[in-house]
């Protein structure tokens, strides 16, 4: 079964240089809502 971490961010200046960083390290922006991202990553043990 696949599990997943989640990370919850608040929407800043510069925001497309920071959604690429995440984004290279594993992270999927699947909502954002009220200048909040949330993002998801599949987790590993």
């Amino acid at each position: 079964m696949k599990r997943y971490e989640y990370k919850v961010v608040s929407v800043l200046w510069k925001t497309e240089r920071k959604l690429n960083q995440l984004g290279y390290d594993g992270w999927e922006l699947v909502a954002v809502h009220s200048n909040v991202m949330y993002l998801k990553r599949e987790y590993d043990d």
